[in-house]
């Protein structure tokens, strides 16, 4: 996996994260300061034996600075884990939304198939969790301390250059040997347990074969396959326990090895005083655990930008669909009409044993204009819900074009050749409309802070939709979607689209039976939204496309018949078969 290909690292940049950053290199860079000042304050302090008064008061400045040592730690820290919520949240919603809004002209189960939405959400949380590790163990404290002891070793070097160039050459050293003992014992780990997997297998296959094989010459199968994979677990069991011990042994000893290391160069260091030989010992001290503590942090680290690396790819591959970017507020147009011209879209048959047979939408040509309501009815099976699918840009004609056309006859944008821009035009009341468990104000805007002329817009729905007075719902009050009925939810899901000014409005009409007064208000509705726009519903009721200006009968995945209910009424037999079945 190339992790770079991937470019991980877009995720660190995220609103908020420059301030982040800015208190990260603030607190590192006091560290770094704090730090090279320390080895001068110990030969201070050493030559002050003397000096009652001074010797005092370097102790009470050496308190000074380890005290702002801690504060700074803490700072850092504190400004860590603000940092990795920020950025957990922000590549978690991130993700989430590019998957949501990424448009693939193909059939719902294969959408499915592709991107499950719970596939989606454990990849999401699985993979971001790493970072969330980095601060549980301490990755991140490595970095401080690591400017820490560099900045100590570059105040040491000015009091002794053999010695702190010395000490810096062997520290690095031991630093890349324990990364490369660390990764090659992950490699050691890994296949310890993959060959503990095979002792598992192996001893599933004897157990699970034993009332096969009891009776029956096997030539002792189960005890050579077991003998086989129980000694390959033992030698790598064995080997893993060697590494492990001598690899932490090496590190839990480093400090006696830098004193003796520092022991056997003082003949070729020319330390003549004790202060300096306290500010090495205290060096080496404060160098021990950031040493070790690279070699153990490394994985966390790596599986951080692993999980990066893979939600990366992730976002790569559903980039390359279409959607808008919700910052960038959408145009009102001077609609004037949408052309239909769908030459070919078919559901293919997935697998040779699914009962589903081949669907197909056939030449389906028609042009509607503003103002107008166009109702698209038939029997089930016929194909309207895949019609509107089409329309509303969730699906792709394998052969065909929709066309969205301003005054003048002007193209706007064609589907699917624009997708985002003819999308951002279209809104959708659906069966399964959306409402969220927020004010009834957030549903109608979709804004925190509704502006002003929401709340004209919704006094003029009041007078012209009775149900809402009856409702007696207010537009600061709490919306609970589950005390909603289906009616109620397409219902506010319609009046945003009206607020909203789509230009295309997309219904689906509930099959299931409403109260009067529902029933009315959603005509009511439809009424308002052909004013301004272009309304096209999937019927279930003559009462809602009776006074339709065009009304399309399907059958089989062709336009059988179209025109006004008077005119079908006389003329199709489909028509006529669609309104025998509403009366049954």
């Amino acid at each position: 996996m190339s992790i770079l290909k991937n470019k991980w690292y877009k995720f660190f940049l995220y609103p908020g994260s420059t301030n982040h950053y800015i208190l990260m290199l603030v607190c590192l860079g006091l560290t770094s300061i704090l730090g090279f000042i320390i080895p001068g304050y110990l030969l201070r302090l050493s030559k002050s034996f003397g000096d009652a008064e001074l010797f005092y008061q370097t102790i009470y400045q050496f308190a000074l600075i380890y005290f702002g040592i801690y504060l700074v730690r803490t700072l850092f820290q504190l400004v860590i884990n603000l940092f990795i919520r920020d950025l957990m949240a922000s590549v978690r919603n991130r993700v989430y939304k590019t998957w949501l809004l990424h448009f693939q002209g193909k059939d719902e189960s294969e959408i499915e198939q592709n991107y499950p939405q719970g596939e989606v959400i454990a990849r999401i949380m699985s993979d971001s969790q790493a970072l969330r590790e980095l601060v549980t163990s301490g990755a991140f404290g490595i970095i401080i301390d690591l400017f820490y002891v560099l900045s100590f070793l570059i105040g040491f070097i000015q009091l002794n250059k053999f010695s702190g160039i010395f000490l810096a050459l062997v520290e690095v050293f031991v630093a890349i040997l324990l990364i490369w003992g660390g990764k090659y014992m992950r490699d050691v780990f890994h296949s310890v347990r993959k060959s503990k997997g095979l002792v598992s297998q192996a001893v599933s296959n004897v157990v699970g074969g034993v009332n096969q094989t009891y009776f029956t010459d096997h030539d002792n199968y189960g005890s050579k396959t077991g003998k086989v994979a129980f000694d390959d677990f033992l030698y790598k069991q064995l080997k893993a326990n060697n590494w492990d011990a001598t690899y932490y042994s090496v590190a839990e000893s480093l400090y006696p090895l830098f004193l003796a290391l520092v022991v056997f160069i003082f003949p070729y260091s020319e330390i003549t005083e004790a202060a300096i030989i306290l500010a090495l010992v205290e060096l080496i001290q404060r160098s021990i655990n950031p040493i070790k503590g690279i070699a153990g942090k490394i994985t966390n680290i790596q599986r951080a930008l692993t999980g990066l690396a893979r939600i990366g790819e992730f976002t790569d591959d559903l980039g390359h669909y279409q959607s808008s970017d919700k910052k960038i507020k959408i145009p009102l147009i001077s609609f004037l009409s949408l052309k239909v011209e769908i030459k070919s879209f078919h559901y293919p048959r997935i697998g040779k044993n699914e009962s589903r047979r081949e669907f197909y939408l056939r030449d389906i040509n028609f042009e509607a204009f503003r103002g107008e309501l166009i109702g698209i009815v038939g029997l089930s099976g016929c194909g309207k819900s895949t019609l509107l699918n089409i329309i509303s840009a969730n699906l792709i004609p394998q052969e065909g074009d929709l066309t969205i056309f301003t005054e003048n006859n002007r193209p706007y944008a064609t589907f699917p050749e624009n997708m985002a821009k003819y999308r951002e035009q279209v809104g959708i009341v659906s069966q399964d409309s959306h409402i969220f468990s927020e004010s009834l104000a957030f549903n109608i805007t979709l804004e925190e802070e509704p502006k002003k002329d929401f709340y004209t817009f919704w006094d003029w729905a009041r007078e012209k939709i009775h149900y809402l007075k009856v409702w007696n719902i207010r537009p600061n009050d709490q919306i609970n979607p589950l005390v909603l009925s289906p009616g109620q939810k397409q219902l506010l899901s319609a009046i945003r689209s009206c607020y909203l000014k789509k230009t295309i409005v997309l219904l689906d009409e509930i099959s299931s039976a409403l109260d009067s007064e529902l029933e009315l208000a959603l005509r009511e509705v439809i009424l308002l939204i052909q004013k301004q726009s272009l309304a096209i519903i999937v019927a279930h009721r003559l009462e809602t496309i009776i006074n339709a200006d065009n009304i399309l009968v399907l059958e089989e995945g062709r336009i059988v018949g179209h025109g006004p209910h008077k005119q079908l009424v006389e003329s199709s037999k489909e028509y006529k078969k669609f309104i025998d079945e509403l009366s049954h």
